[in-house]
């Protein structure tokens, strides 16, 4: 599992404002410059400045003088709509095209969707990303339906956006629920013709959006390759815009993320040019294109962004999350820098960190990315500092953690104050040097949401947001943040570090070295014992054990007594 700097997949014009019904997704036509379905198409116009209001309104949509409350974390950016029954019904296959002038003035990349409301259960539910114009007042969507009461909001929480990617299928955290505004599954992957091959996962949408990854890196060999022949030629480029936004079609899908990693510097220009040929397509079906992209690196005295122009990317964009710097040791000291140059070149409220719940190993060039689970299952190593003929009863015998044994030179399971991570340094068999993990939890997170607040950047997004109980559980420290827009930067008690040592049914005495190791008195029955390590990262428990044979003493003979005769 060799990876660099990157997420689980890898090394690391104008909104269409025209509107009315129009043919949908299974018989749309689409052109070079945007998507203009064939059919009825009527002109729906929300120009708040023009409308009366109710009487007179001859728009599918009218202002409504309906007094509804935003749920909790979400404001109104535009007056709430009641449709027009006078209109009738849209003809069955058809869609409705929708703009609306915004009452309130909104950031660049500020979280905007259009919601109707449910009369029988009270809630508002998302139904399209809302497309900001160019001028910021105006959105546009496509609806597949008709909603009685609809209205433009927009996500307010403190913490700004928050982004989940998840793999294929894979549930949602529970502490996400509610809190997430974009989910990505990480669905698709370009072929080699152009195409897009993969599933949409089954998400039910609820709250949030949902726009899958179409992702290329090198994790898995030629995959690279394929995205650099596609984007070679303006033919091929223009071929594969077409082909995702078909597949969004057919997917009835309302926005997709692109995560081309790892592609060499000779791509620059060819892949700005396809993000924007996307952009321009998807924004002209009121769909949303979002990027995330590989973080720049710092180079002896400049940032270098490498393949990635991120000055015209934003530009094209409706958001940019910056992939994890898995580099645990350099990351307070590069990552402040690179922010700094990255929000001097892309409007901070449209660029998001990304924070993960995976562990990362360093040591040599390469990165290591693994679960908690894994990391800790190393760190929980034991081993007996004994040869088996010396283990025998009513003995004393060095029990060790493998790789926390500070008798070895190792550093033991610590806080990092200069990387804010829990970790600990190894050593590989047969002379391979040394590695060093560091532990993503509840006290690493803190201090890295620190930085969105600090660069006023536009949210944070969380590498994998599955349910999978073997990665570190960081929402702990995610929640608060997203609900106050305050960081929790604390540090685990020094204490909670330490190793804990037990023989099973406290068969002979054990005691802890304070140096990653034990003192075993063994039993005065020779037997097979269990002796178990535990050890915590701070916030959860893990454990690992060894079976010590414990032989009996030899028995050492004594010389008999020999008489003397007596003189």
């Amino acid at each position: 599992m060799n990876r660099r700097s990157q997420l689980p997949w890898g090394a690391s014009s104008q909104p269409s404002l025209y509107g009315g019904p129009r043919q949908s997704r299974g018989s749309r036509q689409l052109f070079v410059l945007g998507a203009i379905a064939l059919g009825v198409i009527i002109l729906v116009w929300f120009l708040i400045g023009r409308m009366c209001g109710g009487a007179g309104c001859t728009d599918y949509y009218c202002p409504s003088d309906r007094k509804i409350e935003a749920p909790e974390g979400y404001e109104f950016v535009s007056r709430i709509f009641a449709y027009n029954q006078d209109k009738g019904a849209v003809a069955p296959g058809n869609d409705l095209s929708i703009a609306v002038e915004l009452t309130t003035e909104v950031p660049d990349g500020a979280a905007l969707s259009f919601y109707r409301y449910i009369d029988e259960t009270r809630n508002w539910e998302p139904i399209a990303p809302a497309v900001l114009d160019a001028q910021g007042k105006v959105v546009a969507a496509t609806f597949t339906g008709t909603p009685g009461i609809m209205a433009v909001m927009r996500r307010n929480a403190p913490g700004g956006q928050v982004v989940a990617y998840l793999p294929h299928n894979a549930p949602l955290h529970r502490d996400a629920a509610g809190r997430v505004s974009i989910v990505h599954p990480i669905d698709f992957k370009p072929a080699s013709d152009g195409a897009i091959s993969g599933e949409l996962s089954t998400i039910k949408a609820e709250g949030f959006e949902v726009y899958p990854v179409i992702a290329s890196n090198n994790s898995v060999r030629g995959d690279v390759a394929i995205v650099e022949n596609i984007l070679a030629s303006r033919e091929s480029r223009a071929n594969h815009v077409q082909q995702i936004v078909s597949r969004l079609a057919k997917d009835n899908i309302k926005g997709v993320d692109i995560a081309y990693l790892d592609l060499p510097v000779t791509a620059r220009t060819s892949f700005t040019l396809f993000i924007g040929d996307l952009y321009n397509q998807l924004h002209a079906q009121n769909k949303q294109l979002t990027l995330t992209l590989p973080s720049p690196i710092k180079v002896q005295n400049r940032v270098d962004e490498g393949a990635y122009d991120w000055t015209e990317l934003a530009k094209t964009a409706d958001l940019i999350k910056m992939a994890p710097y898995r580099d645990q040791a350099t990351f307070r000291l590069t990552m402040p820098e690179i922010l700094q140059y990255l929000t001097e070149r892309v409007a901070p409220a449209k660029l998001i960190l990304t924070v993960s719940p995976y562990a990362t190993e360093t040591g040599g060039e390469t990165v290591n990315v693994m679960s908690l689970a894994q990391a800790m299952s190393i760190a929980t190593r034991v081993t007996v500092r004994a040869e088996a003929d010396a283990i025998t009863t009513s003995t004393n015998i060095k029990i060790a953690g493998t790789n926390i044994d500070k008798d070895e030179g190792l550093t033991g399971i610590r806080w990092s104050a200069d990387t804010a991570t829990v970790a600990f340094s190894y050593k590989q068999a047969q002379g391979a040097g040394s590695r060093t993990i560091y532990l993503e939890n509840f006290f690493s997170i803190g201090f890295k949401l620190e930085l969105v607040g600090t660069y006023k950047l536009g949210g944070v997004a969380v590498e994998d947001a599955s349910a999978n109980e073997f990665l570190g559980n960081i929402w702990p420290a995610l929640v608060p943040f997203i609900t106050s827009g305050q960081p929790i930067l604390l540090q685990p008690n020094p204490q909670d570090l330490n190793p804990k040592w037990k023989v099973k049914d406290n068969q002979g005495t054990i005691e802890d070295t304070g140096r990653g190791s034990a003192n075993w008195f063994t039993p005065a029955q020779a037997g097979t014992y269990t002796i178990s390590l535990t050890l915590s990262d701070g916030v959860s428990l893990f454990e690992n054990s060894i079976e010590v044979n414990v032989k009996a003493r030899p028995v050492t003979s004594t010389p008999s007594p020999t008489a003397t005769p007596a003189r």
